[in-house]
């Protein structure tokens, strides 16, 4: 399929997926308008080749056409061979030459105008050949330079695709490695948490089995003292009784009380004994 200026400009590309980078879109349109008018360009020199072309071809079909009427009219005794056979052999004279060599006989005339007319399809066959070999050397010219445009397009594209490329890398790599970077930080300072955490959790149980010796020897104590209370106000109270038993029924004299009272306050319980 042939490529025209239109399809040049009306080109589309599609945008690039989510997270691809793609080409620079103001480089991509000025590549392309380059490209358009060099087609444009091309194109046109291509139709005025073609018309040229065309034009020789009419004054070629013109000329032949000329001849064929002159052939037509010349004396069957004088065929086109024999006319061209003495012109590849000798140049063809000016006019006036001919003029000159063939004063007056109808038969000169066509010979003359057979020759002149040989000459003539000579040239224009010359001139096709030459517009034709011209066209064709542009047309080639045409192409080469058309597909050093596109391969210098595509070079510029992939070394662009290549740079975009490596700039992702890089991106990636440099994501990757803060990523690293930011994972190991949170792994450090959670594993530190963790530490001053298990630090406090064991200096706060230290704390409460410290206060729980503290408080299991004061019970020890407190249980102590309880028995020893106990004792001693079993030993008073079984010694009053004996005492009341062998008074008898009696009421204590008031030295007896008194004694009582003084042997009572001979044990000493402390402050809380009192207070139970």
């Amino acid at each position: 399929m042939s490529l025209t200026p239109a399809d040049v400009h009306n080109v589309a590309f599609s945008k690039p997926p989510i997270g691809k980078r793609g080409y620079n879109e103001d480089e991509v349109d000025a590549f392309l308008d380059l490209v358009e008018v060099e087609l444009s360009r091309l194109i046109e020199e291509n139709n005025d080749l073609r018309a040229q072309v065309e034009q020789l071809d009419a004054q070629l079909e013109s000329a032949r056409a000329d001849l064929d009427d002159a052939r037509s009219g010349a004396a069957p005794a004088a065929p086109v061979r024999a006319v061209e056979e003495p012109r590849r052999l000798n140049p063809v004279p000016p006019p006036s030459a001919l003029e000159q060599t063939s004063p007056g006989g109808g038969g000169d005339h066509h010979v003359q105008a057979a020759k002149v007319l040989g000459l003539a399809q000579e040239m224009a066959d010359r001139l096709t050949g030459e517009a034709k070999a011209e066209a064709d050397t542009m047309l080639a010219e045409a192409r080469t330079k058309s597909e050093q445009l596109l391969s210098e397009a595509r070079t510029k594209s992939d070394t662009m695709v290549n740079e975009a490329r490596t700039r992702a890398e890089t991106m990636l790599n440099d994501a990757r490695t803060r990523a690293d970077t930011l994972e190991r930080q949170a792994r450090e300072k959670a594993t530190s948490l963790e530490r001053d955490a298990q630090r406090q959790h064991t200096e706060i149980l230290g704390a409460v089995q410290a206060e729980r010796t503290t408080l299991e020897k004061k019970i020890d104590e407190l249980r102590t003292f309880e028995r020893e209370y106990r004792t001693r106000l079993k030993t008073f109270l079984e010694s009053s009784l004996r005492e009341l038993g062998d008074r008898g029924s009696a009421a204590p004299t008031s030295e007896g009380a008194r004694a009582a009272a003084g042997q009572q306050s001979g044990y000493s319980f402390g402050p809380r004994a009192e207070a139970g």
